[in-house]
């Protein structure tokens, strides 16, 4: 009996010592993309639109750069010195996320000229109400440089992310003035716990002057969630992938120290959504991205092992 206590014991500190992965799997509850024919689920808005398109002139500010993500469509705000508002319909919340996000896109330039941009007297606020709409809070605000005028494109650095708790204010703002690659802010976002039932929310955009416009693009509330155990995964396991160059300008490339038969590579965009795939069987392979820039994750999965890799396309 002690023999075989001894042995339990010992298959059961080997179990522990490996690392159960469970598969991330996100939902898109709403979007609004601004797009003639939007994106679906549609997250429906009031307020009044501004859109533009394509991109922004050769001396612009920045020059040559999407006016809407990969050249779409985009709100903007110009020469709106009250502020102009959109109001987002309450999405309702199913249980069993283990947290949810609203994220927007956010790009700040003047399309005139070659200098300008916002500065500290325009803003982009993001308020946010749980209870249906009945109260709102103010929990993220980005604004131009301190100094003076800043702009950035969509490729820019800058994450402006806060919790939905204290109901306070979260201030993001360049601190140098001119074209901003780090601290452009052009993710922003608000996280909930998965046990919010609703989520609704405003975006306030004020520009002081017309070389000083806000352009907003794809609002997404996303539901998170780890769907079950995909394999017992050895502590190596993760060692033996190198991904490089992270963040790239083009594609990757994945480095294994070994291979087989059962080897597969999911490529997802930043909604979840599997944009390509493929079987490898080579020791370096490389990943071919969507031409679109943001983030990525490339999830490996050999012999019932996974790994998920996060990528910067910039």
């Amino acid at each position: 009996m002690k023999k075989n206590l001894t042995l339990f014991v010992c298959i059961l500190l080997s179990f522990c010592s490996l690392n159960l992965k469970a598969q991330l799997t996100i939902d898109t509850l709403a979007i609004q993309d601004f797009e003639i024919t939007p994106a679906t689920p549609t997250w429906s808005f009031t307020g009044p639109v501004i859109y533009n398109s394509g991109t922004s002139i050769p001396t612009a500010a920045p020059p040559s750069s999407p006016i809407g993500i990969g050249a779409s469509r985009a709100w903007e705000t110009t020469t709106n010195s009250g502020g102009l508002v959109l109001d987002f319909s309450n999405v309702p919340v199913a249980s069993g996320y283990d947290s949810v996000r609203v994220h927007f896109n956010l790009a700040a330039m003047n399309l005139s000229g070659s200098t300008g941009g916002p500065d500290d007297l325009d803003y982009v606020l993001m308020q946010y109400s749980v209870d249906g709409g009945t109260t709102f809070s103010g929990r993220l605000r980005i604004r131009g440089a301190i100094a003076n005028n800043s702009f950035w494109e969509y490729a820019a650095t800058g994450v402006a992310k806060v919790y939905y708790l204290p109901t306070t204010e979260a201030l993001f703002q360049p601190i140098t003035s001119g074209l901003q690659t780090t601290l452009g802010y052009s993710n922003c976002e608000i996280v909930f716990p998965g046990t919010v039932t609703q989520v609704q929310i405003s975006i306030t955009c004020r520009s002081s002057s017309s070389t000083d416009t806000w352009l907003v693009d794809n609002v997404i509330i996303t539901g998170e969630y780890t769907s079950g155990t995909v394999g017992i995964i050895g502590n190596d396991f993760n060692n033996e992938i190198k991904l490089f160059p992270n963040p790239t300008n083009d594609n990757v490339t994945l480095s294994f120290e070994k291979i087989n038969e059962t080897t597969k590579v999911e490529v997802l965009n930043a909604l979840g959504q599997v944009v390509s795939n493929m079987q490898i069987s080579a020791l370096q392979t490389t990943i071919i991205l969507p031409e679109e820039k943001g983030l990525y994750f490339i999830k490996v999965n050999s012999n019932n092992q996974m790994v998920t890799h996060k990528v910067v396309k910039k």
